[in-house]
């Protein structure tokens, strides 16, 4: 289809496009952050738009349906991206709450900073393990990997083919629920250290009284963290490179299913 050849059908077909990478591009990891100029994004899906519109062969759209059965297709395309960025965001989000929970047994409760990515206050573990997590995301071209596969969707779903069913809510409840499980797995060397650490200053506690175990145990507890983290890191980049490849097989599932 001709960017030139231009008539109804072709531009409500570019509108459909446009929607649904603009759902991908506002959800996914480095694109859709908010320090993101606004500009930017909408600059950046209108560029990927025109490209996927002129090399993608959309079927002709029907002119002759309602405005209410074409704002729902709308909504449709909206949900397919959004979808894909939503299952991508729920890997960091289960690296944000491993380095939480990390954090919690290091004594790092009250020690929050500003990520500016979701505008909300998380541990300095957190917002560590956020950062290696995305540094690796785009070392391995895990954003090229999205955009290509918004493309390839409109061969899997084509436009206004969206169709939404219970495999579908089921698959995301699914993915949804594997984010405490995937964390605990990315934080279980560290989390098991700290709760050894922990069960060890509660023996000495005992058995040396006249010892202020808090005044040990605190910098104890955030030395031996601090050592586990940086220890763990080849495990930790083990493990999310294992998550990411099963996001890219629930995303082509999550495609297939709509």
């Amino acid at each position: 289809m001709s960017l030139f050849d231009f008539n109804i059908s072709s531009f409500i077909g570019f509108v459909m496009v446009f929607v649904r990478l603009s759902g991908l591009f506002f959800t996914m990891p480095v694109f859709g952050s908010s320090t993101v100029p606004i500009h930017a994004k909408v600059a950046l899906v209108s560029v990927t738009s025109f490209i996927v519109f002129s090399v993608t062969n959309l079927p002709p759209v029907d002119l002759t349906m309602s405005v209410w059965k074409l704002t729902v297709m709308l909504a449709g395309e909206l949900a397919i991206g959004l979808t894909v960025g939503f299952a991508t965001q729920l890997v960091f989000t289960a690296i944000q709450l491993s380095g939480q929970i990390i954090g919690f047994q290091m004594g790092f409760a009250i020690v929050n900073v500003m990520d500016p990515t979701t505008n909300s206050q998380v541990s300095i573990t957190a917002q560590f393990q956020n950062l290696v997590a995305l540094m690796i995301f785009l070392a391995i071209s895990g954003h090229h990997w999205l955009i290509v596969a918004s493309v390839k969707s409109f061969d899997l779903i084509p436009v206004l083919g969206f169709t939404p069913s219970a495999s579908l809510a089921e698959t995301m409840l699914h993915l949804t629920s594997n984010v405490f499980i995937t964390a605990v797995k990315i934080g279980a060397p560290i989390m098991a250290t700290l709760f050894l650490l922990n069960v060890a200053l509660g023996l000495v506690a005992r058995t040396v009284p006249q010892m202020n175990v808090f005044i040990v145990g605190f910098p104890l507890q955030i030395g031996m963290g601090l050592f586990m983290v940086g220890a763990t890191l080849p495990v930790f980049v083990f493990m999310f490179k294992r998550s990411l490849a099963s996001l890219f097989e629930n995303i082509i599932l999550l495609m297939k299913l709509m």
